[in-house]
């Protein structure tokens, strides 16, 4: 019985003591705001001072010397998050008193240069231009930095639906392998993607175009085009076929 009092007590000691430091913390002032930027990104879309004006809206939410029980965490996090280019934010005070920002940018796999005419069913107008996701969203261009992918074009991205569909997940994952393909990345300049799904890779080198068919298999694919670039164009010169296809399995078609 004894024992069952004991433990009780020291669960009501320790709940009471959680409580107090909650509310010690809460009581506590902002003394600053340190951002935590994304040290895995590839490209610089954001400084400092970039998720500091988001948080604070360019100084007019003066959040510094604020009580953190006034501080609603969750909603700053929504305010940074309204930056598309960002794709995940957390917000947090830490033990010296300090309001921490940190933030997950978006992986850009493709550059969108579609011509679609901007409406409810759309998505980016050419003006606007964007930038194809690893999560398989358009978002807006960078206006510090331009990151160096493949342009992607068809007719496959004029409706949204087609991204959330398996042909456009398989479509994404092709485009994330060909961004993460040294090789690959440098030589296809255009990727452009017809509304059946099929693919037309235009290349940085030559005056051919490369029938790819659906994104898939592509590591199959890629081998393929690799025969064609060290065993053939070197024998036969790099003007002599105007389209090539690798879309039919165990064949390299020349015309």
């Amino acid at each position: 019985m004894k024992r069952w009092v004991w433990a009780v007590v020291g669960i009501l000691l320790v709940g009471a003591l959680v409580f107090f430091v909650e509310l010690q913390q809460k009581s506590k002032r902002c003394k600053g705001i340190i951002v935590k930027l994304d040290e895995n990104a590839e490209y610089p879309f954001f400084n400092e001072q970039d998720i500091k004006d988001l948080i604070t809206l360019k100084g007019a939410d003066v959040i510094e010397g604020m009580a953190f029980s006034e501080i609603n965490l969750k909603g700053l996090e929504k305010r940074v998050m309204r930056n598309r280019l960002i794709n995940n934010c957390q917000v947090f005070r830490d033990l010296s008193g300090n309001l921490v920002v940190s933030i997950i940018q978006q992986r850009p796999i493709g550059r969108l240069i579609s011509t679609a005419a901007p409406n409810s069913d759309k998505l980016l107008n050419a003006a606007q231009g964007g930038y194809l996701t690893e999560s398989g969203e358009i978002v807006p261009l960078s206006g510090r930095f331009a990151a160096r992918t493949v342009l992607v074009s068809g007719e496959f991205f004029t409706k949204k639906q087609n991204l959330a569909s398996s042909n456009g997940k398989q479509l994404v994952a092709f485009l994330k392998a060909l961004q993460q393909n040294a090789f690959w990345k440098a030589q296809v300049a255009e990727v452009i993607v017809a509304n059946d799904s099929e693919v037309i890779l235009v290349p940085q080198v030559g005056q051919h175009l490369i029938d790819f068919g659906l994104p898939d298999d592509f590591d199959v694919k890629f081998e393929k085009l690799k025969i064609f670039y060290k065993n053939i164009l070197p024998l036969k010169g790099w003007e002599k076929y105007k389209r090539v296809s690798v879309k039919f399995r165990n064949q390299i078609v020349c015309e």
